[in-house]
């Protein structure tokens, strides 16, 4: 039996390798004859994209503290893509800290109204910029509106330690399309007294 299904395979073969053959012949007697083949139009294929409401940006060995970083991400959770660029803007020319809830040993406090612990960092910032950046430009790529974006989620761990040890981190932020667009904070009314 299995004699058989070779002859039939290898006789459908043989089939498919003359027909090549002989259009090939009729291509270069045209081409001698000076007789143009028509092609015809090729079509355009479409790349869709897929429906989704959130894309993902991810750094893996960044040579950042981990501490740092699970701070930085916790302060970044559910800002406005615009207002944690800013933040991280601010951080970076050491204008406004990162508050330190939950590595804080021997932390000092910062000015502010009950502000607390907090820092100033600044390398493990510039990675997180660079990797929210990226999650902006895939959300643009997947057509979601800019005006809409806003941080889902943020998290850091810590990234298995290259050959010689050290500390890197592995950080994952996820933007979302919010529902409602920002809206525009409204100024309270003061009462003035005369």
């Amino acid at each position: 039996m299995t004699e058989s299904k070779v002859e039939i395979h290898g006789e459908k073969l043989k089939e498919k390798f003359e027909e090549k053959a002989k259009s090939k012949k009729e291509e270069e007697t045209l081409i001698a004859a000076g007789v143009e083949k028509e092609e015809k139009p090729k079509k355009k294929v479409e790349v869709k994209k897929p429906v989704v409401s959130e894309a993902i940006g991810k750094g893996t060995f960044l040579s950042i503290s981990f501490k740092q970083a699970v701070e930085i991400c916790n302060a970044l959770k559910g800002l406005s893509i615009k207002k944690a660029e800013n933040y991280l803007k601010d951080v970076i020319n050491l204008k406004r800290p990162i508050r330190f809830l939950r590595y804080h040993r021997d932390t000092p406090h910062r000015k502010g109204d009950n502000f607390g612990a907090g820092r100033f960092p600044v390398k493990a910032s510039k990675s997180i910029l660079n990797i929210l950046q990226n999650a902006k430009a895939n959300a643009k790529y997947l057509n979601l509106d800019e005006s809409k974006l806003y941080i889902k989620n943020a998290k850091a761990d810590r990234a298995l330690s290259k050959e010689r040890g050290g500390r890197y981190s592995r950080v994952e932020i996820t933007v979302a399309e919010s529902k409602t667009a920002e809206k525009p904070k409204k100024e309270s009314k003061r009462m003035v007294t005369k």
